[in-house]
């Protein structure tokens, strides 16, 4: 992608000239800020080479956990944003007298319930950290791989295959390590809000009573 913004200035890596990649990123705006992280079903085609292929497969993976950490980030700023917003307003809202006032405190009160659960389970915080770590693993090693690469013209060579499923095996252990982390923490919502309703019980004037 960023090869068609510049010209061939090395082996395999490219010159980008800032004001096309610029240009490519305004033109790109919308596309870039879809939820949807740039997946793809299929791995690259081995058959014009193994170098090519994992150089297309790491950037892919990078692009992905990158996307996903920002995306996390958004969420979890946002959540925390908006419940401190609620709640730092529910005294007002709560004192005050005018029409409907019954619903907007019930709505209130809901929606920081409903964003402190789904933050609980989603967990915003951890994974944005984790997935961030991860792309930085991702970037770490693909830079190191290519540092150790040949020329290109010798992408064929025994060193070259070598060093290139050394660097998968790397991938497959980053990609192992953050799915073993996110796994063993998992809860289940319905556990966590069990848990808050026997702890405490709101009554209609607002005081907190056992259970």
């Amino acid at each position: 992608m960023l090869r068609s913004l510049g010209h061939r200035a090395g082996p395999g890596f490219a010159e980008v000239d800032h004001k096309s990649l610029f240009s490519w990123v305004l033109s790109n705006r919308s596309a870039l800020m879809q939820f949807k992280p740039p997946f793809f079903s299929e791995l690259p085609d081995i058959k014009a080479g193994l170098v090519l292929a994992a150089d297309k497969y790491a950037t892919r993976l990078r692009a992905f956990y990158n996307a996903r950490a920002i995306w996390h980030r958004r969420f979890y700023r946002l959540g925390g944003i908006t419940v401190i917003l609620i709640g730092g307003s529910l005294p007002l809202i709560a004192n005050a007298e005018y029409p409907g006032k019954t619903l907007v405190v019930s709505l209130a009160g809901t929606a920081v319930a409903v964003l402190t659960s789904l933050h609980a389970f989603y967990r915003w915080d951890q994974s944005w950290v984790l997935l961030r770590r991860t792309e930085h693993s991702i970037t770490a090693a693909y830079w190191q791989w290519r540092a150790a690469l040949p020329h290109e013209s010798a992408f064929d060579t025994d060193e070259a295959m070598r060093s290139t499923r050394e660097f998968l095996k790397t991938l497959a252990t980053i990609r192992e390590d953050e799915a073993s982390a996110f796994l063993k923490d998992l809860t289940f919502p319905a556990a966590t809000a069990l848990g808050q309703a026997r702890t405490t019980n709101t009554s209609p004037a607002g005081r907190d009573q056992p259970m």
